[in-house]
């Protein structure tokens, strides 16, 4: 049987947009607002942001940000979204890879207070959505029972595990150069809020110091959230980025 494949249309979002999704759908998903590098995570990744380090390419692949309209003949599972993204980012993007593992620069994430208690704008999730019965496990272990997305300002997860948190804040923190792993130990699902202004991908972003941004982020994580980040050492799989140049819009 031959394998399917996206047809797509792309176009650069507007400089001044906010907030950034991935919406699949049976036999489409629609990017909005995604930095290449963002695309290429979830191309890629294992989780539902792409817990995987990227290396190589050019400067502009996580500035420039993209709108994306993909549609399949049929309905397809993540891994096979994922596969179709791969074929459309190679016809596309010019994108050409190879994958290694080392040892890398991690934060991890652990809950701050020794007696285990959490912040205030964490809870256990009620296995609902909205009142309405809770959605089946998905094939993707690694992704929220419900939503995970950001918004300005700031995240919002429902019947997320901790490993999607990790996950959520790898994708968002890459100016810091290390992915974020999950430690707590916790095997729960929860609904959680983060109130705190993410810097904008490109020059913008750029602007504040990273230390600066690192430890605000992290004071919220912590005051809202009662998780901690902590340097440390982890082995990864990294993916390194051979070629790619710019798409042409359609």
């Amino acid at each position: 049987m031959r394998a399917q494949s996206f047809e797509a249309t792309i176009k650069a979002a507007a400089p001044d947009a906010e907030g950034q999704f991935i919406r699949p759908s049976p036999g489409h998903l629609t990017i909005t607002n995604m930095t290449f590098l963002q695309i290429i995570r979830f191309a890629y990744g294992e989780g539902i942001a792409g817990n995987i380090e990227i290396t190589g390419g050019p400067g502009w692949i996580d500035r420039d940000s993209y709108n994306l309209e993909a549609k399949s003949a049929g309905s397809a599972t993540l891994p096979e979204r994922q596969q179709m993204t791969k074929g459309l980012l190679a016809d596309r993007f010019g994108l050409k890879v190879h994958t290694q593992t080392k040892e890398v620069n991690v934060y991890s994430m652990t809950v701050a207070r020794s007696d285990g208690k959490l912040g205030p704008k964490v809870q256990t999730w009620d296995g609902t959505r909205g009142g309405r019965d809770a959605p089946p496990r998905s094939a993707n272990p690694t992704g929220p029972r419900c939503v995970a997305f950001f918004r300005p300002p700031g995240m919002v997860m429902e019947g997320a595990s901790m490993g999607v948190v990790a996950d959520m804040l790898s994708s968002r923190i890459p100016n810091l150069s290390r992915p974020v792993v999950d430690k707590t130990g916790l095997s729960g699902e929860y609904t959680m809020l983060l109130e705190f202004r993410f810097q904008p991908p490109g020059p913008a972003g750029a602007a504040a110091p990273v230390d600066e941004f690192s430890e605000s982020l992290f004071t919220a994580i912590q005051e809202q959230w009662g998780l901690k980040l902590q340097s440390g050492k982890g082995a990864m799989n990294v993916l390194v980025i051979d070629q790619a140049s710019r798409p042409t819009e359609n």
